[in-house]
């Protein structure tokens, strides 16, 4: 009697179970549905995808190698226009001392000296 008992009980237990598995059961069935289909579309669109970002990364490495040779050539000029500035101010820097020297930069610096000399008076003459 008391195997009946609680072989009735478990029976119930069971069905009980059962009963509050099955609408798990559908739920996960349902999702694994929609699984498939998301699935589907990804396998249908994926190559296209790729395809794309093939075609995307292609243009972004040419368009890469182009900046780089821009690059290279505004450094090449660069360098060139460096030499010549270089070479020019050089070539001032050795002429200077030269120049300074000679006569003409005297007489010129004591006219500018005289000139400065007339228009300071000049100022003064004119404001008393």
């Amino acid at each position: 009697m008391y195997l009946e008992i609680v072989l009735i009980i478990l029976g119930i237990a069971f069905l009980l179970l059962v009963i509050i598995c099955i609408p798990i059961l559908l739920q996960i069935w349902r999702t694994a549905k929609d699984i498939a289909i998301t699935l589907e579309t990804l396998n249908k669109s994926l190559p296209l995808l790729l395809k794309n970002l093939e075609d995307i990364t292609t243009n972004i490495n040419n368009s890469t190698t182009v900046v780089n040779r821009e690059i290279q050539s505004f450094s090449r000029t660069a360098d060139r226009i460096h030499l010549v500035i270089s070479d020019i101010v050089d070539d001032v820097q050795s002429i200077t001392p030269l120049a300074i020297k000679s006569p003409l930069f005297q007489k010129l610096k004591n006219i500018v000296a005289i000139v400065k000399g007339i228009r300071v008076f000049v100022d003064v003459f004119m404001k008393k």
